[in-house]
């Protein structure tokens, strides 16, 4: 593909458009005596002034530079005054080296002191960065207390029949200091989903107050410090009085018992048990506990009550429909959660003891033609290509089975092996068990010959695709984003090197719900041997649950480009040529995609990618971000640019179906292409559609800042959407939240986090109707501005105070101890957002 280096992208055009139509059509507004571009053009009567300060009180602040402040510390840069305030002397030759050389011994015995100091007061280890300032303190209650047993009864401790349980099992002690329940307005879903919009508005209207409410109709205990704008009176909310119990036993004082828990309410029983900080809804009152009359204790542990479960829901929820069920009929009826991995291989990671027959196979021959390659052309201008034979990875699974069965002998006459012997085995067998068909799990390895055509083919066209987005791209706002109209969701991205260690954490990434119709995981990683066992790893643990697995090469943050991966693979073709052919081959028929970006500095390069991605190494799908790594959000992504990469690809593939070496083979249809960057309006996406005939678009700070934005999308309208939608949406994310995280108080507070990490995006939202023009630009910036309401204007406040607030209408009074500083600095509109939601590129 030499022609393709010679051509200049800039100079191109998207076919089939005129030259003089080379200027995009949306927004269709420019800059006017009411608009300046950069700025949000909002109504006059709702811009608020600027707030003044007397010039007496202005104390002179010091510029802060950001670009000083990412980047390392030089030592020779620092200058102090004399002691007199005169500027400091120049210094020239010896003497100007020898005090940069004290400065910077100064520099280091101090750095050095700091460092010994937070060690001896407990602060550990190293923390850099720009969130080093963020701490997350693990907020649990019951301590000392058995969680198994508060969670379910004696079934759930299985020292609790010997008595030998280290914990303690007292249930009314436990009650008895327990929080107070927190109050969350019930939801009823089937209901809102049949009401018309009209019906709809009146319920948001019932439930929802525009003005801050006063401190009186505040919801349970400590209402009085709390503001809000939830009516706790409201028909809407409130259940009939009649039901509600009423008792004055010391250990029944935390119980709301007109609360809900979105656990309770969905599936007819809590998993949190006693635990669950929405205990109210879910308890029935039997009588005394041993606190108030101990000789008429009734009820479970003596507590006067007892766990309820709705058959109803319960039966209900069993016969749901699903947007997703695994094909190998091994997904459990009861988890609306899938793509959990076994516990045997997670242990087996963890020492190092996963069987990767697959990988090592694969790893040996692309290092063996690496060698051949190198002989027959010593300049290395000659890199491998096409699909790694089936038959290297079917002798070594076979090998695997042949070592299983003699192993399993073994086993069996010489008796019990040690721990990791009996789990090599298991895994072994699984493996065995997949070559010879005699069963078949979502987590055994797929030994099944697998060609390129075998791949999965990716049907996406038009498909409304939710970018990858750290911290943010969680899955109760994934299950946000579904309400909304997404198609297809790719989950935060992962570190290679976490998942091959078993990393509980990294593997909670590939969690999918049942609604997520479309879903792969993102990995990132810059070396062949860390990518390719994660792959095999995957199809082995998650199997089916994945529908793809993408490659992340955009990533532009300096921890992960100085390593190697992210957006440092667009310079490395060659690597990036045997990560994806490797994957490829361990994954069997699970496509492979890959995101990229324009380039990593000025010089946009990534069309030569694009030239070989499918032709070469097989990629299924492929995503461009238009902006390289150095521009970051400096100016706006490049569509032009985009529709060249598309246009490249599809000319490789016609290409390659014309080579009369290929004459025997099938036709080579080309994979799905998708654009990403600042689509934030139904204008933005229909006009990048139209005009680089790309297959579809990945969408992230759009939907981060209205994710909404899928239904303004798929309707070609611009939703005006009110304050009360805006704040229902918030409490739909406190409730896919806790049924994520748990409703005990370690989940509240961890709901609570990722709704501040959410909000920090949203409050950017400004209103359609305060805007002089439409469609809004991602990167305007407001002025300072009030909404048309107080609730409005809440959810416009950039202050983190203020989404903590909001958070409290739901999930109760933060505890003292806990605080949030925000990740992203979601805030910044151009250079300065380096961190922001589209981080993996």
């Amino acid at each position: 593909m030499a022609e393709v280096a010679d051509i200049t992208p800039a100079a191109t055009t998207p076919a089939g458009k005129d030259v003089a139509d080379s200027e995009w059509k949306h927004p269709v507004y420019g800059p006017t005596d009411k608009y300046t571009p950069g700025i949000a053009p909002i109504k006059p009567e709702y811009i608020l002034p600027k707030p003044t300060t007397s010039s007496s009180d202005t104390v002179p602040v010091k510029q802060v530079d950001d670009d000083a402040a990412e980047r390392p510390s030089n030592p020779a840069t620092f200058t102090t005054a004399a002691s007199n305030g005169e500027p400091p002397k120049k210094l020239k030759g010896a003497a100007r080296k020898r005090a940069r050389r004290e400065e910077a011994a100064a520099l280091a015995a101090a750095q050095r002191a700091e460092k010994k100091s937070k060690a001896q007061d407990g602060g550990g280890g190293k923390k850099g960065g720009q969130n080093k300032a963020r701490q997350f303190i693990s907020l649990k209650d019951g301590k000392g207390h058995c969680h198994g047993f508060l969670s379910r009864g004696e079934d759930g401790c299985k020292f609790a029949k010997s008595g030998g349980c280290r914990f303690s099992h007292d249930l009314v002690g436990y009650l008895q200091n327990k929080d107070k329940d927190v109050f969350l307005p019930p939801t009823p879903y089937a209901e809102l989903e049949a009401m018309t919009q009209e019906q709809k508005q009146t319920w948001l209207e019932e439930r929802y107050s525009l003005t801050l409410l006063p401190a009186s109709t505040g919801n349970g205990e400590g209402a009085e410090e709390m503001q809000t704008f939830v009516k706790a009176n409201s028909s809407a909310v409130e259940p009939p009085t009649s039901k509600v119990p009423t008792s004055t036993d010391p250990a029944h004082a935390s119980l709301d018992w007109t609360t809900s828990c979105p656990i309770f309410g969905l599936k007819g029983f809590c998993t949190m048990g006693w635990k669950c900080r929405f205990l109210g809804s879910h308890a029935r009152l039997v009588g005394p506990s041993s606190l108030s009359d101990p000789e008429n204790a009734t009820g479970f542990a003596q507590s006067g009550l007892e766990l309820v479960t709705d058959q109803a829901k319960w039966d209900a929820w069993r016969s749901r429909s699903r947007a997703f069920i695994l094909p190998t009929g091994a997904e459990d009826v009861d988890q609306e959660e899938l793509n959990f991995g076994s516990s045997v291989g997670m242990k087996a990671m963890r020492v190092r003891k996963y069987p990767l027959p697959k990988t090592k196979a694969v790893l040996k021959y692309l290092e063996k033609e690496a060698k051949e390659l190198a002989q027959a052309d010593p300049q290395g201008g000659t890199a491998g290509k096409g699909s790694i034979p089936a038959q290297i990875v079917e002798e070594a699974v076979a090998a695997v089975a042949q070592t299983s069965s003699a192993n399993n002998d073994a086993t069996a006459t010489a008796g019990e092996g040690d721990d990791l012997e009996e789990m090599e085995n298991a895994l072994r067998n699984a493996t065995a068990a997949r070559v010879a068909e005699a069963a078949t799990t979502s987590t055994s390895i797929d030994l099944t010959r697998t060609r390129p055509t075998e791949k999965r083919r990716l049907n996406w066209k038009g498909e409304l695709y939710l970018a990858p987005l750290t911290t943010t791209g969680n899955l109760p706002f994934r299950r946000i984003c579904t309400r909304f109209g997404s198609d297809i969701h790719c989950g935060e991205m992962g570190l290679a090197e976490s998942f091959l260690h078993g990393n509980a954490s990294e593997w909670s990434l590939v969690r999918r719900h049942e609604s997520e119709r479309i879903f792969g995981t993102q990995l990132c990683g810059g070396k062949p041997d860390l990518l390719v066992p994660v792959a095999e790893a995957l199809k082995a643990e998650i199997g089916d649950g994945l529908d793809f697995v993408d490659i992340n090469c955009g990533c532009p943050i300096d921890l992960v480009y100085n390593k190697g991966a992210g957006s440092a693979l667009l310079d490395h073709p060659s690597k990036l040529s045997k990560i994806v052919r490797g994957m490829n081959a361990v994954l069997g028929d699970t496509p492979l995609t890959i995101k990229l970006r324009t380039g990593t500095g000025s010089k946009q390069t990534t069309h030569k990618l694009f030239a070989r991605a499918q032709t070469e190494w097989g990629a299924s799908a492929a995503t461009l971000h238009g902006r390289s790594r150095k521009q970051r959000y400096k100016s706006d992504a490049d569509w032009q640019y985009v529709a060249f990469c598309a246009k490249t690809l599809r000319d490789s593939v016609r290409e390659w179906n014309e080579d009369p070496l290929h004459a025997d083979e099938p036709e080579m249809v080309p994979i799905p292409v998708y654009g990403n960057g600042d689509v934030y309006s139904w204008q933005d996406y229909y006009e990048r559609m139209e005009r680089t005939d790309v297959d579809g678009e990945m969408i992230a700070r759009g939907a981060l800042i209205k994710p909404w934005l899928f239904t303004e999308i798929k309707e070609r309208r611009d939703w005006d959407i009110s304050s009360r939608e805006r704040l229902d949406m918030m409490r739909d994310f406190a409730s896919y939240g806790l049924s994520h995280w748990g409703s005990d108080t370690h989940g509240v507070n961890t709901t609570r986090r990722f709704m501040c990490e959410m909000m920090s995006f949203t409050h950017r939202y400004v209103p359609m109707g305060l805007l002089e023009f439409l469609p809004a630009r991602l990167n305007d910036r407001p002025p300072l501005f009030r909404g048309r309401d107080e609730l409005e204007t809440l959810l416009a406040s950039s202050k983190a105070e203020d989404w903590v607030k909001v958070s409290e209408m739901f999930l109760g009074k933060a505890p003292e101890e806990w605080s949030f500083t925000p990740k992203h600095k979601s805030s910044s509109y151009s250079s300065t957002e380096v961190d922001g939601g589209e981080q993996q590129g």
